[in-house]
């Protein structure tokens, strides 16, 4: 008996150790789960103290991308460290300009909950694509770079840009009667048209300032004309459309274009501004006010003979957009847009032939090009700004407008070459007299004091660098003697090989050879212009053939669902069931029929689609 109880006793025990055990477990688990509850109300607190907090700085948005794209950015500054930043003077550069303008996120975007994506350090700029993981939780970000000549965040000032931009161009067109050409390109209320009047806004007084130091027997015409739709329309003079002519000598006339005194700066803003009040606007899904035109300011600078000895031209392209931007257009700004898109790649080619110092510019590519043929000579220049908006919902297209700027730029570096003395000269930097600066400043209406500051900081740059001038003019004084040593050692050499190479060669041969190859060219643009159109024409054509077959097929299930209906009550004859199966057949027919015409325009759009592809790749090979 007392054994029974010893072992009853010892059971008991090890039961309520067991007990004891699994309810210190429980409480060990139940204590986690307020640690876990806790600690999840605080990072949810956190999280909203922060959404707030970037609210307040004017950045909604989702918080752990906002705070990825921040910790990436302390990141790159401490990679920085104390790299000083790029000169704020223009550099004398070759033919081409490439820059970038991040715009501020604006009311629309923040009302959207648009967090800022776009990061510019250096000359670079950065955009950060939001991702998700494959589990679809966790977030991380795409990181994609561009290195540009310029690149101006949000809080630059169009001073700034005009100096790096503009600046060397007015020179150019001043000093040595050449042709120049600023374009503004980028996605439909990224700032082109806001940086390209700031441009406008100094240059009215910066112009006339270096003519009257430099010359004063020269005056200034303004034309303002718009390309909307293949037609060139006269801006100040009623929109009268004009005219586009070629003539014997290769020269592009636009008859009836005509051209408006401007004697001040003031007359000159007054031209401009009549001019932007007649453009050609529509509402858009990405802008209520989008620019469907391109507006090209052409400024000449005659003698009083009327000779042109300098020309200027100021281009405020149309937005670019994208096809999936145009789904709820009509046919009207659908072609419209097919024509924008058209004429900003013939545009590219020629920027990109230019920069690599092509031997053929595909010029006739669009009217566009044709029009600014004289811009892409040889000895002209061209700079070009990059507008992109910050949002991360415009990450694509701000994608697509950097491509399409480094695509203008690729393979410059290796083109411009050079050697002695001209190597050295392109990297000179432009260095503005102090009267010009101030008259640069004062141009901007309402010019605040970060305006201020920037000026400030511009005339202790100039100070510095007037100060360093007489070492590094002695010092390059020096490398253009030894340069000179050496190119002319070249230049004899180069002869000698030029001589042995050339004899025996048949001269008419070679120019012979040169025309067939300029009018193959000549020839395969035109073709790739026409498909381009063709291709365009195609995808409007089956796209409303997919929304016809869209609709027939709902009104066809509306027919079958009361086919099916009245059949299904049951007690039908016969014949009755003869005619349920004709129309039943009659419906297979009409849905083959509509399957078979959308097939066919795939088809058809696919294989231009490819032919397209093929053109462009044999007219990049017979260019270069």
């Amino acid at each position: 008996m007392n054994a029974a109880n010893r072992r009853k006793s010892t059971s008991t025990v090890g039961i309520t150790g067991r007990k004891d055990a699994t309810r210190m477990k429980i409480e060990q688990m139940e204590k986690e789960r307020k640690e876990r509850r806790k600690t999840m109300m605080q990072r949810k607190e956190a999280r909203k103290q922060e959404h707030m907090k970037n609210i307040e700085a004017g950045n909604p948005g989702d918080v752990d991308f906002i705070g990825l794209v921040e910790e990436w950015r302390r990141e790159q500054e401490n990679k920085i460290g104390d790299k000083s930043p790029p000169s704020l003077f223009a550099s004398t550069n070759s033919n081409i300009c490439i820059a970038v303008r991040k715009r501020p996120i604006s009311d629309k975007e923040r009302q959207k909950l648009d967090h800022d994506s776009v990061s510019c350090f250096q000359n670079k700029v950065w955009i950060h694509s939001a991702k998700l993981k494959v589990d679809g939780i966790t977030k991380y970000l795409t990181h994609n770079s561009f290195q540009l000549d310029h690149t101006f965040g949000e809080d630059s000032t169009t001073e700034q840009i005009y100096l790096a931009t503009t600046l060397p161009l007015v020179d150019h067109v001043v000093s040595t009667q050449g042709r120049a050409t600023v374009f503004c390109y980028g996605q439909t209320g990224s700032g082109k048209t806001y940086t390209m009047n700031g441009i406008q806004q100094i240059l009215a007084y910066d112009l006339y300032g270096q003519l009257a130091e430099h010359t004063d027997d020269l005056e200034i015409t303004v034309a303002f004309f718009e390309l909307y739709s293949g037609n060139v329309l006269d801006l100040l003079h009623g929109c009268q459309r004009c005219k586009l002519l070629e003539d014997g000598n290769g020269e592009v006339n636009i008859t009836g274009l005509r051209e408006v005194p401007a004697p001040t700066p003031e007359a000159f803003l007054q031209v401009i501004e009549e001019g932007h009040s007649l453009r050609t606007t529509q509402k858009t899904e990405a802008n209520d006010a989008s620019s469907r035109s391109h507006a090209i300011c052409q400024v000449f600078l005659r003698d009083y003979g009327g000779n042109l000895r300098g020309k200027l031209g100021l281009v405020d392209l149309a937005g670019s957009e994208r096809g999936s931007d145009t789904k709820q257009h009509n046919s009207q700004r659908r072609t419209e847009s097919a024509d924008i898109n058209t004429s900003l790649l013939a545009l590219k080619e020629c920027i990109r032939a230019l920069g690599q110092k092509s031997a053929h510019v595909p010029y006739r590519g669009s009217k566009l090009t044709l029009i600014l043929k004289d811009c892409f000579s040889p000895d002209s220049k061209t700079t070009m700004v990059a507008t992109v908006s910050p949002g991360a919902s415009a990450a694509d297209h701000s994608l697509n407008t950097l491509r399409y700027a480094d695509r203008i730029k690729e393979q410059r570096v290796s083109s411009n070459g050079q050697r002695g003395k001209a190597a050295k000269a392109s990297n000179r930097e432009i260095m503005p007299s102090k009267e010009r600066l101030m008259r640069i400043a004062a141009a901007t209406e309402q010019a605040d004091d970060q305006h201020s500051a920037f000026v400030q900081k511009m005339l202790a740059e100039h100070d510095q660098v007037q100060a360093d001038a007489n070492d590094y003019a002695f010092t390059e004084q020096v490398d253009e003697e030894e340069a000179d040593d050496e190119e002319g050692d070249y230049e004899e050499e180069s002869e000698d090989l030029d001589y042995e190479d050339s004899e025996g060669q048949d001269y008419e041969e070679a120019v012979e050879s040169q025309y067939d190859h300029s009018q193959e060219a000549q020839e395969g643009e035109e073709e790739l212009r026409r498909t381009v159109q063709a291709v365009f024409e195609l995808e409007e054509a089956l796209l409303n053939q997919h929304m016809s077959n869209i609709q027939a097929n709902a009104e066809m299930l509306t027919q079958e669902g009361k086919l099916l209906q009245s059949v299904q009550a049951g007690g039908l004859s016969e014949d009755e069931m003869h005619n349920y199966a004709i129309q039943l057949a009659e419906f297979l027919d009409k849905k083959e029929s509509l399957i078979y015409k959308l097939q066919s325009k795939l088809d058809e759009f696919q294989e231009q689609l490819a032919r397209e592809q093929e053109l462009a790749r044999q007219v990049q090979l017979t260019q270069y």
